[in-house]
């Protein structure tokens, strides 16, 4: 088994097959600034199973896409101020309460500029299972 260290203090034990619990603050340096941008951790933890808390948001566009943000009712598009945001690609199962109660999202991430579909990706997450917060995965 592996522990990691996450840059919110909290030492991280997956169980065999569990995913590594992270939070936005692991993935993004300077979040709620001006000077948001990704951690070196979100590059060196691609590829591993991930679970994530966050909220839904769309992207606009002909080809919009399912994106996990770290604020209810943000929109990236329309933000002011950079938002950190991670691409839900090949998400399913959807919650029915809406897109202001907070979603916990399991899956495998990736890093690095991507193309796909039309829709432009530094951080993802593939085979995206998004559930309400308070389930089992």
């Amino acid at each position: 088994m592996r522990t990691r260290k996450a840059n919110s203090g909290q030492s991280q034990m997956p169980r065999d097959g569990a995913p590594l619990v992270l939070g936005f603050v692991d993935l993004f340096d300077h979040l709620g600034t001006d000077d948001l941008r990704y951690s070196a951790a979100a590059q060196t933890l691609s590829g591993s199973d991930v679970s994530i808390e966050g909220f839904l948001s769309h992207a606009h566009g002909p080809r919009a896409a399912i994106l996990l943000v770290d604020q209810p009712g943000l929109c990236p598009d329309c933000s002011p101020a950079p938002a950190a945001v991670i691409t839900l690609l090949g998400a399913s199962s959807f919650p029915q309460e809406g897109e202001d109660r907070p979603v916990r999202v399991v899956g495998l991430l990736d890093y690095g500029f991507r193309i796909d579909g039309g829709v432009a990706s530094i951080l993802r997450i593939e085979r995206a299972a998004v559930l309400p917060v308070g389930s089992g995965a």
